[in-house]
């Protein structure tokens, strides 16, 4: 049973690895991140990660997706 777990967890570390050698995965930006910048309150951009993002451990957006949403409407967080 231990020799059975210890390769599981080689196993998991392996995949966690070959994932952090992926370029191809998405930059992502947190609400707290986004009220650091670009000086809004954190429940704005909370709510702007909920109705643009997603909730991975805490609401966040993909960075492209952030650039083109800003891109297209600079009024969404509270800036002119």
């Amino acid at each position: 049973m231990t020799e059975e777990a210890i390769t599981i967890l080689e196993s998991i570390n392996k995949n966690l690895e070959d994932l952090k050698k992926n370029k191809e995965l998405p930059k992502l930006i947190y609400a707290k991140e986004i009220a650091e910048k670009y000086n809004v309150n954190r429940n704005k951009a909370t709510e702007f990660c909920k109705k643009y993002g997603t909730n991975f451990g805490g609401y966040c957006i993909e960075s492209d997706k952030f650039k083109e949403i800003l891109q297209n409407n600079r009024t969404l967080l509270g800036k002119e």
